[in-house]
């Protein structure tokens, strides 16, 4: 007997997801020259960017920044308010159980809390604390028996595998660039203070290799009038946007975070020469988690009726790209401005960010949790101080729905704002509404034995074929193919021999008797 078997290695993967930990960042903020002492901080805005990324042996190193903004009321001068900006670099690391140099890893990051402390006035004291997640996956080559022949007396059985998570990480930039005139009616700048952009509506389709992002960019443009009485003044532009990028073929799943910075605002003549329009780039920079599944079939037991074979198995741990599905949802709340606050007037601009909390997972829901804190600027009621910050934290509990999920699974899910809308209620309250995108990918850890390796046994001599026959109680956990197996026969003849008894082969029940004639001793 000659046993010829069809190996391949394959690529277990296995994901690993650790503890997150809390890291202090600390610096002074120092106003530039040309820029007015602090009277009283206005508005202060943080981000966390996380540039490098490495797994190392037991521990996932990494670097990046926080990025402050800050706008000010400042003393003696004529301009309303001012705007100073700076970075402060973060680099640390997390202690894992099993990566190495070889892990795949990956960073979430989040502002959990900042406090800002006026020194003097020309130094702020800045104190960030940032919410660091890693999450892993290693992979291990191994060989794996797919099919065996080469044997006329040899029975084999094959099953499905399907193993999958990140295929790919991709990271691509967009630049855009808009000139951007302001409203009629508004007055015309003399200073930019502060530009931001934010990304709302945004579509995701993936085809032919390639993931379609599209979207609008929400822009917002504060800056100093060119009055005889210089105010601060605030335009919003919405402009849409279309960019892709290339992905693996097939039909993957990609998840996309999009994050954009602007990199430039110069003020430019508009088409009579008036300080009206603003030049304006915007870098885009796209973070696309590719997730795909690897559907395998392998040789999941075999035996022969005519002599004993030596199996080989090993034990793997692998994930399964289980299923994903997005929601959306509106979520309200309320802000107001306190008793120290001048009262509103008219609201300037609406902002927020995202404090995710608990993903749960039970019987065909994923449950995403957190706070959305979200801030407003408004024009006050006060000529001292014409421009004010109110802020409030709105929650949320969102519920995904993916059929067939359980408890055990893991879940990735990005939460994205999509739309603000704002309405004053009073003097000092305001209603904020908010638009959030849940983006859920579900996945199961899991364990199997396969065959590596079959071969017939060394000291193994040709067994003859010997008749013999009994009479069966099936027990639970029992199978036509152990059956056939322990008997040495083959699922096809106990069919045959019971088939008024067997409706489903793949179904049968504890007490049933059945006709066994083994095919040798």
């Amino acid at each position: 007997m000659s046993l010829e078997a069809a190996t391949e290695k394959i690529k277990f993967i296995s994901r690993g997801k650790g503890d997150g930990v809390q890291i202090l960042t600390e610096g002074d903020m120092i106003v530039p020259d040309i820029n007015p002492d602090i009277y009283q901080i206005l508005k202060a805005d943080e981000d966390v960017i996380i540039d490098k990324v490495k797994a190392e042996q037991g521990r996932i190193g990494f670097s990046g920044r926080i990025a402050v903004s800050v706008l000010y009321y400042g003393k003696k001068t004529d301009s309303p308010v001012s705007f100073m900006k700076a970075e402060f670099p973060i680099e640390d690391y997390i202690m894992t159980d099993d990566t190495d140099e070889n892990s795949d890893a990956d960073i979430t990051a989040e502002i959990i809390h900042t406090d800002y402390r006026l020194v003097n006035d020309r130094k702020i004291n800045v104190k960030a604390v940032t919410g660091i997640k890693p999450s892993w996956s290693n992979g291990v080559e191994t060989e794996a028996v797919k099919t065996v022949g080469g044997d006329d007396y040899l029975q084999s059985k094959t099953g499905i595998i399907n193993t999958g998570d990140i295929r790919e990480r991709i990271t691509e930039e967009f630049n855009i660039r808009e000139t951007l005139n302001i409203p009629a009616g508004k007055p015309d700048i003399a200073e930019i203070l502060e530009t931001t952009a934010d990304i709302c509506r945004r579509e995701i389709r993936v085809s032919d290799g390639t993931a379609h992002i599209n979207g609008d960019l929400r822009i917002n443009v504060m800056y100093i009038s060119a009055d005889e009485k210089p105010v601060a003044q605030s335009a919003e532009f919405t402009v849409p946007f279309d960019i892709s990028a290339d992905v693996p073929m097939g039909d993957p799943f990609c998840m996309v975070r999009l994050k954009p910075f602007v990199t430039s605002a110069e003020i430019e003549g508009d088409i009579s020469g008036d300080p009206r329009a603003v030049d304006i780039n915007i870098l885009i920079t796209a973070v696309i988690k590719v997730f795909g599944q690897n559907t395998q079939t392998l040789l999941e037991d075999a035996y022969s009726l005519a002599a004993p074979l030596e199996i080989t198995r090993k034990n793997v741990d692998y994930t399964e790209l289980f299923g994903r599905n997005r929601a959306q949802g509106i979520y309200r709340g309320t802000v107001t401005a306190d008793s120290s606050q001048p009262e509103m007037m008219q609201i300037v601009k609406a902002w927020g960010n995202i404090r995710n909390g608990n993903v749960t997972v039970e019987d065909n829901i994923i449950t995403a949790e957190g706070t959305a804190d979200m801030k407003l600027m408004y024009i006050a009621k006060d000529d001292n101080m014409p421009l004010n910050i109110a802020q409030t934290s709105v929650p949320f509990s969102q519920v995904i729905e993916i059929k067939g999920v359980k408890e055990g699974m893991t879940a990735d899910v990005v939460t994205e704002i999509e739309d603000i809308a704002f309405s004053i209620l009073s003097d000092r309250e305001a209603e904020i509404r908010i638009t959030l995108s849940f983006d859920a990918v579900v996945c199961e850890n899991k364990s199997r034995e396969i065959i590596s390796d079959i071969k017939e046994s060394d000291d193994a001599e040709d067994i003859p074929v010997k008749g013999g026959a009994v009479i069966y109680t099936v027990k639970k956990g029992d199978s036509l193919w152990s059956i056939a197996k322990k008997y040495h026969t083959t699922v096809n003849d106990i069919l045959e021999l019971n088939k008024n008894k067997i409706e489903d082969p793949d179904v049968i029940y504890p007490g049933q008797r059945f006709l066994i004639l083994k095919k040798f001793v």
